[in-house]
């Protein structure tokens, strides 16, 4: 009868990383594979610093490639684009109401540059957010593009511990 479950009693709920095993930072694997996404700094601190669990390895592998993905993304939608199509593009004459080079083709090359950032912006958050989430649920998540670059360098796909 001792092994019977107290029916009628609330069950002890089990820990979302505790599938995972050990890390060994002495943290819950979900814990320290949500924290990973904090910043891409974070994620190659976690990385660096866990030698064991492969679950907490992958994500933070994960963030680090979406994060440095992000900074790309940023530094050429957002700095180098612009001032190719301002040099490109030269300055409009109030008087004649010449745009320069391009002329409404750059206006609608601007627009679609912007709108093109802001789309590459949402799709990065959207996946921080996919893999936030499913780490901290200890849940191992492929993010699209990503995912398997990311389960190769972490060291091959996690394992649960039972």
């Amino acid at each position: 009868m001792g092994d019977q479950p107290n029916y009628g009693q609330p069950m002890q709920p089990q820990s979302a990383g505790a599938k995972w095993g050990p890390t060994s930072m002495g943290m819950e694997s979900h814990i320290a594979a949500g924290l990973s996404y904090l910043t891409p700094v974070a994620g190659l601190i976690f990385f660096l610093m866990e030698k064991t669990n492969r679950f907490v390895r992958f994500h933070a592998m994960q963030s680090i490639i979406l994060g440095v993905g992000y900074i790309i993304w940023f530094i050429v939608i957002g700095i180098i684009l612009p001032i190719i199509l301002g040099v490109a593009g030269g300055t409009a004459d109030a008087a004649t109401g010449n745009t320069g080079a391009f002329g409404l083709g750059g206006s609608l090359l601007s627009c679609g540059l912007v709108c093109l950032s802001w789309v590459g912006g949402l799709a990065f958050f959207a996946g921080w957010l996919w893999g936030i989430i499913s780490a901290f649920t200890g849940k191992y998540t492929k993010l699209p593009v990503i995912g398997n670059l990311a389960e190769k360098w972490a060291g091959g796909p996690a394992q649960p511990a039972f």
